[in-house]
């Protein structure tokens, strides 16, 4: 079955592509048509995604990069180029950072994040309604935490920032490519940096990590911070939004949290199952041929695991398509699974978190200012997320 190109457009906000449920259905892997103009294999039930995710078979590099088979034409998900290292490398730098992305280290940062919050949020109101909460709230919110919590100095935000857009939009790739060399290269020299000047981040982390002092080379470090970066700030400031959407389009649930904020950790499990700026398209890249369900995935093809469509798996999840604070358990795979499980998980979980329980709080009146099914979603980053969301109060 030949299906694409992907990935595939959604017409409502709070839906998935209409294309999922039938997909689903088929058992295994099947063969996909790419926005960039390859071929590779789509990954949609939950089961397959567990399975295929967490197999050493599958990895980041590609042995040739250059002519690996692409799910977009933009430089946000090229291949890695260390196809021989490349799971001793990952090990290598995750051991460095575990501490600090797990455990207490995002939540000790509570007091300042609130403070953070609420600042915006005054802001906010002083300006009065209508307001764009996604521009105003979410995005600087996500971005001065997460990139904080990096290391990377705020001055440095807006121009790292533009390198990111750049990086995430389709078409370009001459662009795309330079800008990724041009933040890789600062990111080096801000290691450096650490390692004369150390602060409290992860970026001494990596720093105090460099050879002569700790496992990693400089590269493995870049590395490291890239992936960072890269899954840092945009997703999180995209899923804070989305999510709220859903909460909004959802006043009852909203309500919820306003009357018993020991709700939030129920609210952001459901939101980071169902809320999916962008699909969470993950491209990965079989090391070597793995028969999976009667098919062959051969080395070097293009592996996408669509982590929404998981998520909506009827086969694990009553109600799937259902919106609710109150799910138990909630499986869901919104960070993947297996040995490429997202480090920044406990950090993304404790911004939510934040936002969930502190604006109900603030905000107990707050409501769209427009009808959830006109908002327009960004289809010019392929990370997605909303263009803008208006709200009143």
């Amino acid at each position: 079955m030949d299906i694409g190109p992907m990935p595939f457009r959604c017409g409502s906000p709070l839906a998935e592509p209409e294309e999922f449920a039938a997909l689903r259905a088929r058992p295994g892997p099947l063969t996909l048509r790419t926005a960039a103009g390859d071929r590779g294999w789509l990954v949609a039930g939950y089961d397959d995604v567990r399975k295929l995710a967490a197999d050493a078979r599958i990895g980041r590099a590609h042995p040739r990069p250059r002519q690996a088979r692409r799910l977009w034409d933009a430089a946000m998900f090229v291949p890695q180029s260390n196809f021989g290292t490349e799971l001793g490398d990952h090990r290598c730098w995750r051991r460095v950072l575990t501490p600090r992305f797990t455990g207490p280290g995002p939540g000790a940062r509570r007091e300042p994040a609130v403070a953070l919050l609420d600042g915006l949020l005054d802001t906010m109101l002083a300006a009065g309604p209508p307001a764009d909460l996604r521009r105003m709230v979410a995005e600087p919110f996500a971005t001065r935490l997460v990139l904080d919590f990096i290391g990377i100095p705020g001055e440095e935000h807006a121009r790292m920032r533009a390198w990111s857009d750049a990086i995430r939009a389709p078409g370009d790739r001459a662009a795309a490519e330079a800008a990724r060399a041009a933040l890789l290269g600062r990111l080096g020299e801000l290691i450096d940096r650490r390692r004369a000047d150390p602060a409290d981040d992860a970026l001494t982390d990596l720093a105090g990590a460099l050879a002569g002092h700790g496992p990693l080379t400089r590269e493995q470090a870049v590395e490291a911070a890239g992936h960072l970066f890269f899954g840092g700030h945009e997703t999180v400031a995209a899923r804070i939004a989305y999510g709220l959407l859903f909460l909004l389009a959802h006043p009852g649930q909203y309500r919820a949290l306003h009357d018993d904020p020991s709700l939030a950790a129920g609210a952001v499990e459901e939101i980071l199952r169902l809320a999916v700026p962008g699909g969470s398209w993950i491209p990965r890249y079989a090391r070597e041929d793995i028969p999976f369900r009667g098919t062959l995935i051969g080395a070097g093809d293009l592996v996408v695991f669509a982590l929404q469509a998981a998520n909506r798996d009827p086969g694990r999840f009553t109600g799937p398509g259902r919106f609710d604070i109150t799910r138990a358990p909630n499986p869901h795979l919104a960070f993947g699974h297996g040995k490429f499980y997202c480090l920044g998980a406990d950090l993304a979980r404790f911004a939510l978190r934040t936002v969930c329980e502190r604006l109900p709080q603030r905000l107990p009146g707050l409501g769209l200012h427009k009808p959830w099914a006109v908002l327009p979603a960004d289809e010019e980053r392929v990370t997605g997320g909303l263009r803008s969301l208006p709200v009143s109060w």
